[in-house]
């Protein structure tokens, strides 16, 4: 019995080397020299108080196409136009084949109104919680105001509470029905995960073993803490997705990927 455990047991790591050295697994990208960038290449203001006829383009370039385009940070599309839009302050989103994003702030002013309208945010506290906030402040002479988050109903309340970190658009309507919209995004605070304590061991057992990530194996060599920290954005990125580990290897947990997507979002830090 003790030599048939010990016989599968070393079939086992031998299977899981195979697996990670017949492996090829694509470059893991640093989005942070990746060259990614985002151009505003025409604007156009709605013509009127409460005509959805704005629009935007952008193009993207860098980074690895194909590219898509977000004006809500979730919803994506393969091109940069963006029409049927109310004025107002709208955030972009550029997102390239690697998972790389960046982002650019566009305004659309509406004639002949007065209604303007700010967003103040709290951020979230603790890993993949919703404790958030938006409190948005309305200005203009055709009171009452009325509020909507996302493309939820108008209400009477300025405060939008139990928000995940991420980006919003809001948008707020004077008496007339001219309306605002305002992209703002609610931080994450810092979650309390750290390298040490626990992405140390997920890599150390998931990534950084026989024939993977380690020293003459697949490159980068994830036993060094520098290349984790290097990779950090592609890492989150492919272990969201589900395809890292490779095939072949036990899939993370999903506490795990939130700890290691808390850690990104905090820096990557050496804690």
């Amino acid at each position: 019995m003790i030599r048939r455990a010990k016989y599968v047991h070393f079939f086992l790591i031998g299977l899981l080397a195979s697996a990670c050295a017949n492996h090829s697994e694509e470059e893991l990208v640093d989005c942070a020299t990746s060259g990614l960038t985002l151009a505003v290449d025409n604007q156009a203001n709605p013509s009127g108080c409460g005509v959805e006829d704005g629009t935007i383009t952008v193009s993207g370039t860098g980074g690895r196409t194909p590219y898509q385009f977000s004006l809500d940070g979730t919803t994506f599309q393969a091109n940069g136009a963006f029409s049927k839009l109310l004025g107002g302050s709208y955030t972009v989103t550029l997102k390239d084949a690697n998972g790389c994003a960046t982002t650019t702030d566009v305004t659309l002013q509406v004639p002949s109104s007065d209604l303007t309208a700010s967003a103040e945010t709290t951020m979230t506290t603790g890993c993949d919680t919703n404790n958030g906030s938006i409190t948005v402040t309305a200005e203009g002479s055709k009171t009452p105001f009325q509020y909507k988050l996302g493309t939820g109903a108008f209400g009477d309340n300025p405060v939008f509470e139990n928000l995940a970190s991420g980006q919003y658009s809001v948008t707020v309507r004077d008496a007339d029905n001219c309306a605002q919209v305002i992209s703002t995004t609610v931080a994450r605070g810092e979650s309390g995960v750290t390298f040490s304590g626990d992405i140390k061991a997920i890599i150390q057992a998931n990534c950084a073993v026989s024939g993977c990530h380690v020293a003459g194996g697949q490159s980068p060599n994830f036993t060094l803490f520098s290349n984790v920290k290097a990779n950090a954005a592609a890492i989150k990125t492919r272990t969201g997705a589900r395809i890292m580990p490779p095939a072949g290897q036990p899939a993370l947990s999903q506490s795990a990927i939130n700890e290691i997507a808390c850690w990104v979002d905090d820096g990557a830090k050496d804690n």
